[in-house]
């Protein structure tokens, strides 16, 4: 088994962790749940949450904020 585990570690991973992955990871958690929350919000749009982001220190386009909002939030 642990040949097994050597060999996959040794591998490169497919494309690149989303940029959703970073910001997650370097906000708070206030931040964090407010980002949450206003992804589950229908009337909060992807151009909002993209401006917000920059404000933050994240440069992120609307239609990256869409796909993420589309394939990864609940």
């Amino acid at each position: 088994m642990d040949e097994f585990l050597a060999a996959q570690q040794s591998l490169r991973t497919p494309g690149v962790s989303g940029w959703w992955v970073e910001v997650l990871g370097a906000i708070g958690e206030d931040r964090k749940a407010s980002l949450l929350a206003a992804a589950g919000n229908p009337r909060i749009s992807h151009r909002a949450i993209s401006t917000v982001l920059g404000q933050w220190g994240f440069e992120v386009s609307a239609p990256q904020v869409g796909h993420w909002r589309r394939n990864h939030v609940g």
